[in-house]
């Protein structure tokens, strides 16, 4: 599969392009910064200069033209606004119906799905599950094959291979960026994946049986 993912040298995208590239996948990985690139370049992913903010629409659309699927895992910096997350989701997924790329996988935030209160937040984050939950309505009302993955707090701790995955909502636990990854690489391939939003937290059970367990 020849797949890109959108944040490609972020702490979790470039662990997807680590996994993708392992599992024998084509991946072209988008990234704002040009510094970046011979990284990426080294693990043999494709790069593309693409600024969610910033680029034109169409070399948004060209980042992913005669790929398979498109990861969304970019995210706002330190310092930025989470304003990005929605805008960036919009941007990708109008890109990719124009591009004919059908299917699409986002990384987002647990509860953003399932009506996680956001009373007693701060007021940054009530301002971040704000633009989750718009780039959500924007991937649910797309004409994309789309899934949603919704992580617990995230760490950066080696993965476990074992997570908890559910359609409904969890207790939060936090979850490790590679086990994250790994998820979101194994649902890209399941068809029963397709529609659904998956909440996902660190757990003890083997991610191939806990997608299984929570799609059914």
């Amino acid at each position: 599969m020849r797949v890109t993912v959108i944040g490609g040298h972020g702490r979790t995208g470039l662990l997807l392009v680590e996994q993708l590239l392992a599992a024998g996948h084509q991946v072209v990985a988008t990234i704002r910064n040009p510094r970046h690139m011979a990284d990426l370049v080294k693990r043999g992913a494709e790069t593309r200069l693409v600024d969610l903010d910033k680029s034109d629409f169409d070399t948004i659309v060209e980042a992913m033209q005669g790929t398979d699927a498109v990861i969304f895992a970019a995210g706002s910096a330190a310092g930025e606004t989470s304003e990005l997350d929605r805008k960036g989701t919009l941007r990708t997924v109008r890109a990719a119906e124009k591009a004919g790329v059908k299917r699409y996988v986002s990384v987002s935030a647990i509860g953003a799905s399932t009506g996680l209160s956001t009373r007693g937040m701060s007021a940054e984050m009530q301002d971040y599950y704000r633009q989750k939950r718009a780039a959500a309505r924007y991937i649910t009302g797309s004409t994309l094959d789309w899934t949603i993955v919704e992580p617990a707090g995230l760490i950066d701790d080696a993965g476990t291979g074992k997570v908890t995955a559910s359609l409904g909502r969890l207790e939060e636990k936090p979850i490790t960026r590679a086990d994250v990854a790994a998820v979101v690489i194994a649902a890209l391939g399941e068809k029963q994946a397709i529609g659904k939003a998956i909440q996902l937290t660190g757990g003890t059970t083997p991610i191939a049986k806990a997608l299984q367990g929570a799609l059914g």
